[in-house]
Parts: C-alpha cells; sequence; structure tokens
C-alpha cells in the first residue's frame, strides 16, 4: 500500500504540533526548575535525568511498533501480542532499574552525591514508560507534548507549594505517570497500520524492529548531542532535522558493520568516563551522561546484531516515542 506523498507544509504543521510545542513546555518547565533550585543544581538533574535515558536506551525493544501492526488482527492475537510485549518489556524495566542503581552508586563514590540524590526520585517514573510501550493504545505522535505539559504543570505546582530540590525531582518523574494517564484514557480513532501483521508476537520481530530504528535514529541522537551546547536553537535544528527525514539521509554514511558500531560505542563511552572523572562540574556531568546516552543507544543495536538484516531495506515505521 502506497502512502500518501506529505508536502513541506504538512511536515512544518506536522512538526509545530509534534515538535515545537513539546519543546516550548520543555524549556518552560526547566525555566521553573531554574527559578527554583538555581542553576547548578539544575545542571546536576538534567545529567541525572540524562544518565537514567541512557539506562533505557540500552534496554528500549521497540513494541509499541510491532504492536500497532497488530490493531486489527484476530483478539487472540492482539491479547497474545500484548501478554509478550509486557513479559519483553518487564525483564527490559528489571534490567534498567539494576543499571540505574549502579549509576547512583557510581556517582556517590566520585563525589556526585547531589546527582546520586536525584536519580532515585527521577526514576519514580520509568515503570509508567515501560508500561506504556506494552499498550498500543499509549503509543502516540504527540507523547512528547503530554509528557511536556505535564512536566511544567507539576513542576510548577511543586515551585508554587515551594518543594525542595529532591521534591522537584520527584514530580519530574512523575510527569511520566501523568501522560501515561492522559493517553491512555484519551479517545482517539486508531488508523490502518502500515505494515499489518496477523501472526503471533515473538522476540526475533521485535528485535530486528528495535535494530532497524536504533540504527536509522542514531544520526538524529548524535546530532542532538552535537547540537545540545545550543541550547534550544539547538535543540529546535535536531528536531527539525528529524521532522523532515534529514537524519535517514545521513544514515547510509554510518557504520554498517559489527567492528564500527562497537568502536564507536566504546569511544563515546570512554569519553564519557573521562569528562565525569576529569572534571566534576556539572556542564561536564551533562555532557558525560548525553555520551553514555549515545553509547547506549549504539549499544542496544549491538546487542540486537545478529537480528539486523544485512542491509536494511524493510518497510518499518519511524520511532515517534524518542527521549525527549
Amino acid at each position: 500500500m502506497t502512502g500518501k506523498r506529505v508536502t513541506k507544509t504538512e511536515q512544518i504543521t506536522r512538526l509545530a504540533k509534534r515538535e515545537y510545542l513539546p519543546m516550548v513546555a520543555t524549556i518552560a518547565m526547566w525555566a521553573v526548575f531554574v527559578a527554583a533550585i538555581g542553576h547548578a543544581d539544575t545542571a546536576r538533574l538534567l545529567a541525572a535525568v540524562t544518565m537514567m535515558r541512557a539506562a533505557q536506551m540500552l534496554t528500549k525493544l521497540a513494541t509499541p511498533l510491532v504492536l500497532k501492526r497488530r490493531l486489527h488482527a484476530a483478539k487472540e492475537i492482539r491479547r497474545q501480542a500484548k501478554r509478550a510485549a509486557l513479559l519483553m518489556q518487564a525483564g527490559a524495566f528489571t534490567v534498567s532499574v539494576l543499571l540505574v542503581a549502579l549509576l547512583a552508586l557510581a556517582m556517590d563514590m566520585i563525589g556526585q552525591q547531589k546527582i546520586a540524590a536525584f536519580i532515585p526520585f527521577v526514576a519514580i517514573g520509568m515503570p509508567a514508560r515501560y508500561l506504556r510501550f506494552a499498550d498500543v493504545r499509549t503509543a502516540s505522535p504527540y507523547y512528547r507534548l503530554a509528557l511536556a505539559v505535564s512536566g511544567l504543570v507539576l513542576v510548577s505546582l511543586g515551585w508554587a507549594a515551594g518543594w525542595h530540590a529532591a521534591a522537584l525531582g520527584l514530580a519530574f518523574g512523575a510527569r511520566e505517570w501523568a501522560a501515561f494517564a492522559v493517553l491512555r484514557w484519551w479517545p482517539r480513532a486508531s488508523k490502518e497500520p502500515n505494515t499489518p501483521v496477523n501472526e503471533p508476537l515473538h522476540f526475533p520481530e521485535v528485535a530486528r524492529t528495535t535494530a532497524i530504528v536504533g540504527r536509522r535514529m542514531l544520526t538524529y541522537r548524535l546530532t542532538k548531542s552535537l547540537l545540545a551546547p545550543f541550547g534550544p536553537i539547538g535543540n529546535i535544528a535536531a528536531r527539525t532535522g528529524r521532522g523532515l527525514k534529514l537524519h535517514s539521509k545521513l544514515e547510509p554514511y554510518i557504520p554498517h558493520h559489527f567492528g564500527g558500531f562497537l568502536l564507536f560505542s566504546l569511544v563515546t563511552f570512554g569519553i564519557a568516563i573521562f569528562l565525569a572523572l576529569r572534571s566534576g562540574e556539572p556542564a561536564a556531568m551533562i555532557g558525560a551522561a548525553g555520551l553514555a546516552q549515545i553509547s547506549a543507544a549504539s549499544t542496544n543495536v549491538l546487542l540486537l546484531w545478529r537480528y539486523l538484516p544485512s542491509r536494511d531495506n524493510e518497510a518499518v515505521e519511524d520511532d515517534d516515542d524518542d527521549d525527549e
């Protein structure tokens, strides 16, 4: 089935709804943090959040995409797929919790006690994210909008109530649950999937889809990290490039061999460790966490490499659920 060609005007309109509005709300939320707890602690909080996302990137499984393929499958197929997705996400969540606990311990050991103290509070939203990955009714291109607005509201309420820094971190984590609830019960019509499937769901399909999307998205995540020093302007540039599918044009130039991916993962992780140990400044910790996140995204592809087609010509929908 051939999809309707999307014009540039339609792409920009979609960008405004899916990218720019969430970005404005996210910038406003971080501005509230700065006003409430100061620049230094806000940077430490951001480092803690980015480290948590690194654990999530490492364990990410693209179950929403394979569940959407079964939207109109037989009832028993949909039930089996949901059970399988829940089981896979439960395993991914368990590994993530262990990784986040190790990260908190590592931060404490290198003298970053404030970052270590933030991690358990922001991690309160992790169960909601993994639950959402196993529920097709919460798979939405407007997830970032629901998440950003929920975060702005909860953090603003916490600031108004005079909460201290750790409690505001808890409000940040709680936004995942608020966004989950909004998407779970928000009524909307389901559209026909691009690649409908009426077969039981098994791990190889999830692994193949995750690896394909992870490799395609790596250029976007790298671009976003490189543009991060430019603040909101850099974020807007990265999001615009993604909305216009520019990252897919760069994808052929990234490594397509196991050795290249392995080297990329090791180098980025090594630089992340160097930054974390060399400087205890909040800005350096944000940079280290960002590099760790890129390394984790690359390692996720490496772990699933055996399921990756030799050259990915497979029709796979883009992943709407990116780290925000």
